[in-house]
């Protein structure tokens, strides 16, 4: 069913392994995460070791799911250390906690869109604060 391989995307985040992608991701694959877009498994991977770079130790945890037809919609929240540089800003050491809300589009198996809003201001905020 769609709302399993939408959960087990959060394996990616969760288990710091962007190879598992290749399982998740459909061959046309388009998400959407704070208005950039990605195409492609290649760019997702490229998108979320980038992430993983800053916050290794990134876990998330999904507290809603709704699905419907071909969408599955996940509100979650994420916690994790920033360990590495991330939107130019050094590392810090600084435990955060990050919230958002992805919808995902599920066909034949595998994870054809998504569209992912998630508060980077107050990662940003935190990350900044003193």
């Amino acid at each position: 069913m769609g709302t399993d391989i939408a959960l087990r995307f959060y394996d990616v985040y969760n288990r710091q392994d962007v190879g598992l992608l290749d399982e998740l991701l459909a061959a046309d694959y388009v998400g959407e995460v704070n208005g950039t877009k990605i195409v492609g498994a290649a760019a997702a991977k490229e998108f979320i070791g980038a992430f993983l770079a800053g916050f290794p130790d990134v876990q998330y945890t999904v507290h809603d799911v709704v699905a419907q037809a071909d969408k599955v919609v996940a509100r979650w929240t994420a916690t994790a250390t920033h360990q590495g540089s991330f939107a130019g800003i050094e590392p810090t050491g600084k435990d955060v906690t990050m919230l958002g809300i992805t919808i995902f589009q599920v066909a034949e198996g595998k994870i054809r869109g998504l569209w992912n809003n998630w508060d980077l201001f107050g990662l940003l905020q935190q990350l900044r604060s003193s």
